[in-house]
């Protein structure tokens, strides 16, 4: 059975290196609980131009430097030792793959595929790999997944509580694993 599971904000915790680094950029003081929607340029008023100069700058730091989310490896090793075959699936640029990599091991992330895609939309890698399920923390791409087959887990975040999900939502590592032990 295999899976698929988004990196930012699913299991690298880089929501406040984010901020951190747009509220330097912009003057603003904001915190990653008031970050209600996944668009950073919206939040914070600026350009994609200028987002994307920002990262050109700090990406490889936000990279290396995020913790990962509490009890996502535990987690994750489980699901491997239960049988599912991970793969990772984000829209990172595909030239943060070794900076990616060496994260994920130091980490001790374990997972069959690195998909980097430099791209939001997910589906038809998802439907190439036939991933049953995803966990996925943009609702956007949640929606997406979902109308396309795909079952999700949305991941609970500051940009997508108030937006309406029928699906399973969970807030921590251990929800996640508990419903997919409970959906076999």
């Amino acid at each position: 059975m295999k899976i698929g599971i988004d990196l930012d904000g699913t299991i690298a915790d880089n929501l406040n290196l984010l901020v951190d680094t747009l509220n330097t950029h912009s003057g603003k003081k904001l915190l990653g609980d008031e970050i209600y929607q996944y668009n950073l340029c919206k939040v914070y008023s600026i350009t994609e131009d200028d987002f994307i100069n920002l990262m050109e700058q700090r990406e490889e730091e936000i990279i290396s430097t995020s913790p990962v989310i509490p009890y996502a490896r535990r987690n994750i090793k489980q699901l491997v030792n239960d049988g599912w075959e991970v793969h990772i699936i984000t829209a990172r640029n595909p030239r943060y793959a070794e900076i990616t990599e060496k994260w994920l091991h130091q980490q001790g992330i374990p997972y069959r595929g690195l998909h980097l895609l430099n791209s939001h939309d997910k589906l038809d890698v998802c439907k190439e790999l036939k991933v049953r399920l995803m966990i996925e923390d943009n609702i956007h791409n949640g929606y997406q997944l979902a109308t396309g087959g795909i079952d999700v887990i949305l991941y609970d975040a500051p940009h997508n509580r108030f937006w309406p999900w029928k699906g399973t939502r969970c807030r921590t590592w251990n929800q996640v694993y508990n419903s997919i032990s409970n959906q076999r």
